[in-house]
């Protein structure tokens, strides 16, 4: 009688995850569209005549997405970039830099154009250029209200961040308000309220929280508990170009005196509203490492990761998660891999509680250990259900096979399991008969996928 022996190689896992979205890197990849026009509205042209000589402009913004991400609502920061308010795009290294960091975090990023230009000899040109900027920062944050369908945007976890003129942006857009406007703005052409411009839509443009690097505001008056948007700010102490105190920018006496993240914090101490003020002593303009927008030749400093943690942690503060995400509810105790048939693997997991009706589990397959494919898709049906199985038909002859599951539970939160190994090279059964044999000894080796007959 033939039979078949077969040598099982399983590799239990034992631990969890403490992937967490928006603090850790849980996606390895994203979804990228350029030039996405999220606003029309009358700009100064390249070269300024005068305030009333101005060209229809489409603003753009590069949106980013994870991607394979099931999350049906993630939270959204919008990057404004440096340049005075006369040069840079949404395409500086720092913007671009930081949609990719925080992308792959699982928010969904976007670099924006601006309006640009204006008279450098003119504060109240100044002033307006100022005000063109933070109206187009609420027509982006209106537009994606707007589409927070299309953009699978949680519309109550907006950020807006801003670097040098950006934050003049950020700050404006968070805490003036059309009655504090500047007279400057109402003179011909008058430029409008700040929800006047771009997209048409009920939505307003409150956010949940901004960034400010190296920026300033016109009044500090502005501030106050009316506009209780919490604010995070960052400057250089020597920094020539914005001021920390008050000044004008760029040291041009024909700016407007505007006052610096230092003066900003000492107002926010006599408000409620919630900041924090991260001043770095002997440190200029964009001491993290680039030059209007531009990496300097030796990259980043080491205030780059520096900001990006303490931002990190600000906006997943401000989104209420806190403590919820040091370790997930989806903990992964066993994962295993084996053989159920000749061309078909069993890939069986356990989980210890937490496991969220609506939770999807993905089984993904590698020959490698690290391009995967996926083999399947589960989702919850139970949070009482703890222990799951799927197959895989095996279509290759590498010689281990890799298994591994990703979590992701309803909130957009994802884990991975650890990796299940399983051998491709089954151990093989030799048989030999007949026994006793007068003339002809058949030999047969056989594993799952070959079987080799010797008779003589």
């Amino acid at each position: 009688m033939k039979q078949l022996v077969v040598f099982i190689i399983c590799f239990p896992i034992y631990g969890y995850s403490q992937n967490c979205r928006y603090t850790d890197r849980v996606f390895s990849s994203y979804l990228k569209q350029s030039n996405v026009v999220y606003a029309t509205a009358p700009g100064i042209p390249a070269i300024y005549l005068s305030e009333s000589f101005t060209t229809s402009q489409n603003l753009t913004a590069d949106i980013f997405q994870p991607a394979l991400d099931n999350a049906n609502k993630r939270a959204l920061i919008i990057f404004a970039h440096s340049g005075g308010f006369i040069n840079g795009t949404k395409d500086n290294q720092d913007m671009q830099a930081l949609c990719d960091s925080f992308v792959m975090r699982g928010y969904v990023t976007a670099s924006v154009n601006y309006r640009l230009n204006f008279n450098l000899l003119s504060s109240s040109s100044a002033e307006r250029a100022v005000w063109r900027g933070t109206q187009d920062a609420s027509a982006a944050v209106r537009y994606f209200k707007t589409n927070a369908l299309l953009y699978k945007i949680d519309t109550t976890k907006i950020f807006f961040w801003g670097s040098s003129a950006g934050s003049f942006m950020a700050l404006n857009l968070a805490y003036l308000d059309d009655a504090e406007r500047p007279a400057s703005t109402f003179s011909s052409p008058d430029l409008g309220c700040k929800d006047c411009s771009g997209i048409t839509t009920t939505n307003n443009s409150s956010v949940t929280g901004i960034i400010s690097c190296w920026g300033a505001i016109g009044d500090t008056s502005w501030i106050n508990n009316n506009n209780n948007v919490p604010c995070q700010l960052f400057h250089g102490t020597a920094d020539n170009t914005v001021p920390i105190a008050q000044g004008h920018p760029f040291g041009l006496g024909t700016l407007p005196i505007v006052s610096g993240s230092q003066l900003i914090n000492q107002r926010m101490n006599h408000t409620s509203v919630y900041h924090e003020y991260y001043p770095a002593a002997g440190e200029s303009h964009e001491y993290w490492g680039t030059s209007n927008g531009t990496f300097i030749a030796s990259g980043p400093t080491v205030y780059w990761k520096a900001i990006i943690d303490k931002a990190t942690n600000f906006m997943f503060d401000r989104m209420g998660l806190t403590g919820t995400c040091t370790v997930l509810a989806i903990k992964f105790l066993t994962v295993e891999a084996s053989w159920k048939n000749e061309t078909t693997t069993l890939i069986s997991w356990n989980t210890s509680g937490g496991n969220e009706t609506g939770t999807k589990f993905i089984v993904e397959f590698s020959t490698d250990a690290s391009h995967w494919t996926t083999v399947t898709e589960m989702v919850v049906s139970s949070s009482a259900q703890t222990a799951f199985k799927t197959s895989h038909n095996i279509t290759t002859g590498a010689a281990q096979l890799y298994y591994r599951v990703k979590a992701i539970e309803p909130g957009g939160n994802i884990s991975y399991s650890d990796i299940a190994k399983v051998s491709n090279n089954v151990s093989a059964k030799v048989s030999v008969y007949p026994i006793p044999s007068k003339d002809i000894l058949n030999i047969s080796i056989k594993n799952f996928r070959d079987e080799l007959k010797i008779t003589g």
